[in-house]
């Protein structure tokens, strides 16, 4: 199958400015990202899109990396990413869409392929969701802020044992797949039926403040050193 695979890497950034771009163990963000996608050697197109001169400088020194100039309607903090994965989809016919975040690094070229397998075998699926098992950070142990207290988000489960819990699946950021053919009948990433790309929760990253780059540096030096497991 043909895959447009598409890292979407905007400059801007409310909560860690520039963070795309950002040193972390000596290399930039994004080229975790990038070179993931080049290891899992798919067939198709490896795209990295921004608005960002930097970053797509970053982009161009990876041989087989397409550049994707956003305009400014794409490149704003409400622009949905399903726009840009519209645009370049009518340019870049394919099979499937791959959407690898920058903001979450930590991913091995197996979990790529793995997400690609899973849904050729499953032909009436249309989308695979990379997630984590969550054990004590758990829905069960969450709560709804009300005017009268708080309310349990499942009541059900709200004293039972952790071991007695069912599990709960937490979407991590890091792989998104789907048919080209449901996304382009919805417009959207996870179409249903959804398959889970399990992952193992010491790979849970994502940089949405500036604490997680802090955190970044020591998971992603111990990801390169295989010691995540």
């Amino acid at each position: 199958m043909n895959v447009l695979t598409i890292i979407p890497a905007r400059g801007g950034s409310k909560g860690v400015p520039g963070k795309n771009k950002a040193l972390i163990d000596g290399k930039p963000l994004i080229a975790y990202t990038i070179e993931t996608a080049l290891k899992s050697n798919l067939p198709g197109y490896l795209v990295v899109s921004s608005d960002d001169d930097e970053i797509l400088e970053i982009a161009k020194r990876y041989d087989g990396v397409l550049i994707h100039k956003r305009g400014g309607n794409l490149a704003s903090d409400v622009s949905p990413i399903t726009d840009t994965i519209k645009e370049l989809s009518e340019k870049y016919p394919s099979d499937l869409i791959l959407l690898l975040q920058p903001t979450s690094p930590i991913r091995d070229p197996k979990h790529v392929i793995d997400s690609i397998r899973k849904l050729e075998k499953k032909s009436e699926a249309n989308s695979v969701i990379s997630v984590t098992a969550m054990d004590d950070i758990h829905p069960a142990r969450m709560y709804w802020e009300k005017e009268d207290g708080m309310h349990s988000i499942l009541p059900e489960f709200e004293k039972t044992r952790r071991q007695e819990i069912p599990p709960a699946l937490y979407r991590n950021g890091a792989i998104y797949l789907v048919r080209t053919k449901a996304f382009k009948e919805t417009g959207q990433i996870m179409v249903k039926p959804a398959l889970p790309l399990k992952m193992p929760s010491a790979y849970l990253l994502n940089i949405d403040e500036p604490r997680d780059l802090l955190i970044a540096e020591v998971l992603i030096k111990a990801w390169k050193n295989g010691e995540l497991k």
